[in-house]
């Protein structure tokens, strides 16, 4: 079964397929859905929404709830498909602090329902009672353009300027444009990615979205909408509801409104009170801010009305009744799933396991077959699974489906996703490429130590050609082509240090490099020998991954990156051979290395062998014995830790529990290395941040690894790590992309 083909189940229901045809003519019509559970609602709005020619207006009762329901939509009907109206303000009626994705969002919407756009938008009470920026002055504030028009670089820059956009060398963020030559480009209000648009003399040429982090094109546009911020234009326009941009034609759907009416009230009950108390709006300005409830609902009876709840809003309403009831909970209890589908099937229902990604849907078709082995004579369980996320599951006997949600069996939370775009990660943009500063230190793979000087124009056989200056000792000069800028690099050692210049012309450059060489060379004839041992050494054979080895996978809370999948299944595959391992993970802060190590753990552990964990710092032991635990609490698997907050007692009993093979992980400091920790049976060593370890540790480690499988993590490898991972010595895996936000 597909996605498709499960809203097809639904499209095909008499009662969507009756309230479809009640929804196509121009009446005002009020429906309640009753009886519904879970992402049911989810499901049907989406089925009535492929049904019918009208916009749909979702209001919940909070954002979080909101959230949800539009990740529901968005998996359901497609990302790009579904509109989110959030408030304002980073907390509900603060009018003090703004939070400029959502101002975005907030633009987005408007700008798109101006242009009679009809993709259902999802809001919630704080959002909605919020006014905003009247149609006419939407329309007088914004400018469009399309390929093909004829428009000058002069008019587009003064209107730039008049609605406060700021002039900057590399778009990165909403207000911002950049001018250079017959290319504008512009980070509108109205649109998650930034425009470049092209002009040839006074024509627009070719409009294109672009990453503001890799500066490449997206897609192409034909007509765009430029768009201020209209939040800080609030201040000098006309006030409106949101309501006055919504179509007369739209169907609002609600859940339980008199409960969302109720609690706008209250909430602008208190902010008033705060405002009184504080003095610092006047009372007339704050109801300029925000719609009462009274006008909202008096509003809302223009529209259609489709409640989902037990208080009904309207007068008079046909009632449609649903037969639903929510997932049950298994707390990863999978004898008590299977007893349940079993159960379905003897109820004539089809199982249906809900899964947030393509390997999700692997792990939960390897868990049943291993359980089928396990128990060949139990009676088989028949489910489909298919990749889809909804945030809770639903049994529904009249459709015949029983919907479970793949977090929901392992009992992990689940987290709502706003577009990645309005929560920009902190990754390097281009902007950093032009950082550095005259005074900087620089050095030269040919002479040496530098100061950078700035950029100068020189004549080189008559003709001008841009060049870096840069200052060595007794203030002797350097040019240096930019044809040559990969000869340069900025100086990197000792922080707080400076070091000392070169003198162009002198040996000390050469001297010191063939120096550092020959110590090099040294280092790398014992390394090698090292390496040359451990892969001519016989190690211990892992296990192919067992029943609980998928079950830990499949119970992390995130979804796996492609980089930290691919890593995961490297190391898992290392540890199965008959050598020892000897990889290194690099990939930065928060992309998911500790996840991999956790897993490469517990597989050690699965086949009776012990797990030594060493971290360069204190609190990073502590750290990771709390993410460990709390990621292997519900398996067999002891863990523990050492270091020297613990005393020395505490310190001699986990030993011995080591030694004696009753501590499964130990997790531990320098203290992990000392020559009185014995273990029964060590199969794995797992090393964080080996750069931070001094020469006499390294060498301690270098005894210690020879028989054992080891597992490097790292966001920052030193040279001669990487060095010896790239030519091949250690085997290397990069985690590159991040997680979404």
């Amino acid at each position: 079964m597909t996605k498709e083909e499960l809203l097809g189940i639904y499209r095909s229901r008499p009662e969507i397929q009756g309230i479809a045809r009640s929804l196509s003519g121009p009446d005002r019509n009020a429906f309640q859905l009753a009886g519904l559970a879970g992402s049911a609602m989810s499901m049907i709005s989406a089925a009535l929404y492929q049904d019918c020619n009208r916009p749909f207006l979702f209001l919940l009762p909070d954002k979080e709830l909101a959230s949800y329901f539009l990740n529901d939509l968005e998996n359901l009907l497609g990302e790009q498909q579904v509109l989110f109206f959030p408030a304002s303000y980073k907390r509900p009626f603060d009018i003090i602090e703004t939070d400029r994705g959502s101002v975005q969002l907030r633009a987005e919407v408007l700008s798109r329902l101006n242009r009679g756009t009809k993709f259902p938008v999802i809001t919630y009470p704080e959002a909605l009672s919020e006014r905003v920026i009247d149609r006419k002055g939407l329309t007088q504030n914004s400018i469009e353009l399309s390929v093909g028009e004829k428009l000058s670089v002069e008019f587009i820059n003064e209107f730039l300027h008049h609605h406060h956009f700021e002039n900057v060398d590399f778009v990165a963020q909403p207000g911002e444009f950049s001018i250079r030559g017959g290319i504008v480009d512009i980070f509108s209000f109205a649109n998650e990615l930034p425009y470049r648009i092209e002009f040839f003399g006074d024509d627009v040429e070719s409009i294109r979205t672009f990453n503001p982090e890799t500066q490449l094109s997206v897609t192409s546009m034909h007509h765009i909408t430029i768009l201020p911020d209209v939040q800080s234009k609030l201040v000098e326009e006309e006030r409106a509801s949101f309501l006055d941009f919504i179509p007369e034609n739209t169907v609002v759907w609600s859940a339980e409104l008199p409960d969302f009416l109720q609690h706008l009230e209250e909430g602008l009950k208190q902010a008033t009170q705060s405002v009184q108390d504080e003095k610092s709006y006047a009372i007339s300005d704050w109801k300029n801010i925000f719609d009462p409830p009274g006008t909202i609902a008096n509003r809302l009876k223009r529209f259609s009305m489709m409640e989902c709840g037990r208080r009904i809003f309207s007068e008079s309403v046909t009632t449609f009744q649903f037969d639903c009831r929510p997932q049950p909970s298994f707390n990863k209890n999978f004898e008590l799933l299977i007893k349940e589908l079993q159960q379905n099937r003897s109820q004539r229902l089809t199982n249906v396991l809900l899964a947030d990604s393509p390997r999700q849907v692997e792990r939960l078709y390897s868990i049943f077959e291993d359980l089928q082995k396990k128990n060949p004579t139990g009676n088989t369980v028949d489910f489909t699974a298919i990749n889809l996320s909804l945030h809770e599951g639903f049994i529904d006997k009249q459709s015949g489906i029983a919907c479970y949600t793949d977090h929901q069996i392992f009992d992990r939370y689940h987290r709502f996703r706003l577009k990645k775009n309005y929560s920009r990660s902190e990754a390097l943009t281009i902007k950093e490429i032009y950082s550095l500063k005259p005074g900087d230190f620089v050095t030269h793979i040919d002479h040496g130590i530098g100061k950078f000087a700035g950029l100068e124009t020189i004549q080189v056989n008559g003709q001008p050609q841009e060049a870096v200056r840069l200052v060595y000792k007794d203030n002797d000069i350097l040019y240096v082509s930019i044809h040559s800028l990969h000869r340069i690099a900025r100086y990197s050692g000792k922080d707080g240090t400076a070091p000392s210049l070169h003198k162009l012309g002198s040996t000390a450059w050469s001297t010191l490099k063939q120096k550092t060489k020959r110590k090099v060379k040294d280092i790398a004839k014992d390394l090698i020998a090292l390496y040359a041992k451990r892969k001519a050494t016989q190690g211990f054979a892992f296990s192919p991954d067992s029943y609980l080895q998928t079950e830990l996978e499949a119970s992390f809370i995130y979804e796996d990156t492609p980089d930290q999948l691919k890593s995961t299944v490297d190391v898992k595959r290392d540890m199965e051979r008959n050598f020892p391992m000897d990889r290194l993970v690099c990939g930065d802060v928060g992309f998911g290395k500790t996840e991999i190590a956790i897993r490469a753990a517990f597989k050690a552990v699965a086949d009776g062998k012990q797990v030594a964990v060493l971290v360069p710092t204190t609190i990073l032991a502590l750290q990771h014995y709390k993410t460990f635990r709390e990621r292997l609490k519900d398996f067999p698997c002891t863990v523990d830790y050492i270091n020297r907050f613990k005393s020395a007692q505490k310190q001699k009993e986990t030993l011995a529990q080591v030694s004696a093979g009753k501590v499964d992980i130990i997790i531990g400091t320098h203290r992990l290395i000392s020559k009185d920790v014995k273990f029964k049976d060590l199969g794995l060593m797992i090393i964080d941040e080996e750069q931070k370890f001094g020469v006499a540790a390294k060498e301690r480690l270098k005894s210690m690894r020879v028989h054992v499988d080891t597992l490097t993590l790292t966001a920052t490898p030193i040279p001669r790590t990487l060095q010896f991972s790239l030519m091949g010595a250690r085997d290397l895996s990069i985690i590159t992309t991040p997680p979404p936000n």
